[in-house]
């Protein structure tokens, strides 16, 4: 079960000997420890990025896609998938022309796709393929292997078939937070789209994270090193002298040590993790 932003604090504070003791005043503030986690994961988005697809429509007559409103890169596109619903996946090379534009690598220019909300109430049931909608269109409005996404949820699912004005199924089950009724004419919709394979920063919050395990225990090693390191380094005036037998030099020593070793830690935990490459490596299969 992934940990967010506050379990992966308490772990370090476990492994600093900083846990929460009535009348004891703590040697790190969350938000200190904040500024070292944020530095860590950095770092770990750098070498083993958060896989994402991006789903964007196709310009009319023009191969040229604008990127510039895409947040969290941390490396070029390299990879796309057009047309998508193809099995296997039809991927193709993403040509780099400037800092917020790529250009598709194939001969025809696609055409236009279009992008709005549904007509009428479309529901979506829990982990099934099936959509159904009141006073909807669906027969007019969309197509097969078109994009639909509730108007509070950030996941774009593919139209498989479309049955009727009221009824569809879709390539993928529904997940649990777009289970229901969507308010009324609010749902989004794309027709002839492409997907972007991105990588990015991972996020990690109060209530979201995109790291595995693996990612996770390199994060713990990482920040526990760099919080460790900043308070041999800064000396700071409130050690714990009952703690530490009245001598603030064994405490600094100890943080020291600490931070050696989970430094060593972090590192060999940085060259483990997966690059995360995955689809520069599909694009040359």
């Amino acid at each position: 079960m992934a940990r967010y932003i506050s379990g992966i604090r308490q772990t370090v504070r476990q492994i600093l000997r900083d846990e929460f003791v009535a009348g004891t005043a703590q040697d790190w503030k969350d938000d200190e420890i904040n500024i070292h986690i944020g530095q860590c994961l950095d770092k770990i988005s750098q070498v083993s990025p958060c896989p994402d697809i991006v789903v964007q429509n196709t310009l009319e007559a023009s191969r040229i896609l604008d990127i510039s409103g895409i947040s969290g890169l941390v490396a070029p596109i390299e990879t796309l998938e057009y047309p998508v619903g193809s099995n296997p996946r039809s991927l193709i090379n993403a040509l780099r022309v400037d800092s917020d534009t790529i250009e598709m690598d194939i001969e025809a220019s696609p055409p236009a796709g279009t992008s709005g909300t549904l007509t009428g109430t479309v529901t979506f049931a829990d982990g099934s393929l099936a959509v159904t909608g009141s006073s909807t269109a669906f027969s007019t409005e969309l197509e097969s292997n078109s994009m639909l996404q509730t108007s509070s949820g950030s996941r774009w699912y593919r139209v498989a078939t479309i049955a009727s004005d009221t009824a569809l199924t879709l390539a993928e089950p529904c997940r649990t937070a777009d289970t229901g009724a969507d308010t009324a004419s609010s749902t989004k919709y794309k027709t002839k789209v492409v997907f972007l394979y991105c990588s990015k920063l991972h996020t990690l919050s109060e209530n979201e994270s995109t790291l595995n395990a693996d990612q996770e225990n390199v994060l713990i090693d990482g920040t526990v090193a760099y919080t460790a390191l900043a308070y041999s380094g800064d000396m700071r005036s409130y050690i714990n002298k009952v703690n530490y037998g009245g001598s603030p030099e064994v405490a600094i020593s100890r943080y020291i040590t600490v931070a050696d070793r989970y430094m060593i830690f972090y590192r060999r935990g940085l060259l483990s993790i997966t690059s995360g490459k995955v689809w520069q490596e599909r694009s040359r299969a």
